[in-house]
């Protein structure tokens, strides 16, 4: 009867530890299917010379050549600096522009509060591609910014925009804040409204002023949302195309051209897909080395803690 009864026991555990992972199994058929099959196979692409209605792999077969070629590419380099430019500047602004908007909003009272934010947020509503046709516009010679400019006696050459080298990037950079500084907005507001209040009186009690209890309370209590926040920007600025390629199209003298722009012309412009296929492997592993990395380890961290 014992035996009967550990049998039937040992069976229902059985089940039980097999229905988790029959429940997991679709998504987990369909992150294979959609992300792992299509990323193993632009490895593999990577590896060969591919031409379309040609394709043999006993004699297309070249190894590393193309990664080879990439670090002697001087247009390909140029496109990594762009882009590891262009995140850093548009994560720093992110996180401080939307860190002071989101404080500044959550100060004011709960009904003007809720009035500011859906009018902030309309700027997320926005196409990338769309941005940066918006801001081909305001940084036209006779768009709206010069204009201003001229009104409060700024010369053009004090910043040229898109037309200069010098500035062009930068002026991605503004382009990418107007659009997702609303978005730090939403997320750093919900961290906000989660800081016990107490903290804050209780520092208040103690003698400390705003400006003490914003880098002593606040900042370390918004760290586990800056860290997603910081994944996500971070991935989202590595892989950066629509947006520059709506407003600059890479220049000028590809001073603003970037890694998924450069894999792009080297695909579609220049049926180079091999090519392509490399450089697309060398923004993946940029963006895992930059911030897959941090994060994991954090993860780490806070599990053994």
């Amino acid at each position: 009867m014992r035996s009967s009864r550990r049998s039937t026991y040992a069976l229902s555990m059985e089940k039980g530890d097999l229905l988790p992972t029959l429940l997991m199994a679709p998504a987990v058929a369909l992150v294979f299917f959609v992300m792992v099959v299509p990323l193993s196979y632009g490895v593999f692409l990577s590896l060969f010379n591919f031409e379309f209605g040609a394709f043999d792999l006993r004699k297309a077969f070249v190894g590393l050549r193309h990664y080879i070629t990439f670090l002697g590419d001087e247009t390909a380099l140029r496109a990594v600096a762009n882009t590891l430019m262009f995140s850093a500047g548009a994560i720093a602004g992110d996180f401080v522009l939307g860190t002071l908007a989101a404080t500044f909003i959550h100060s004011f009272s709960r009904s003007i509060a809720r009035f500011i934010r859906p009018i902030v947020t309309v700027p997320l509503l926005v196409s990338p591609i769309v941005v940066g046709l918006i801001w081909r516009y305001i940084y036209d010679p006779q768009g709206i910014l010069y204009w201003l400019m001229d009104q409060v006696g700024i010369p053009f050459e004090a910043f040229p925009g898109v037309t200069s080298a010098s500035t062009a990037l930068l002026s991605t950079i503004i382009a990418h804040w107007w659009q997702v500084v609303p978005f730090m907005i939403i997320v750093l507001t919900a961290g906000l409204v989660s800081i016990p209040v107490e903290l804050y009186e209780a520092a208040h009690i103690d003698g400390a002023g705003p400006v003490t209890a914003f880098f002593r309370i606040t900042l370390p209590m918004l760290k586990d949302v800056y860290m997603v926040i910081l994944l996500i920007s971070g991935v989202d600025t590595i892989k950066v195309f629509d947006i520059i390629f709506a407003l600059t199209g890479g220049g000028p003298n590809n001073s603003t051209v970037s890694l998924s722009m450069y894999a792009y012309s080297q695909g579609f412009a220049n049926s180079n897909l091999s090519y392509a296929m490399a450089i697309s492997v060398v923004v993946m592993t940029l963006t895992f080395v930059i911030f897959g990395i941090p994060f994991i380890r954090q993860n780490r961290n806070r599990n053994d803690r």
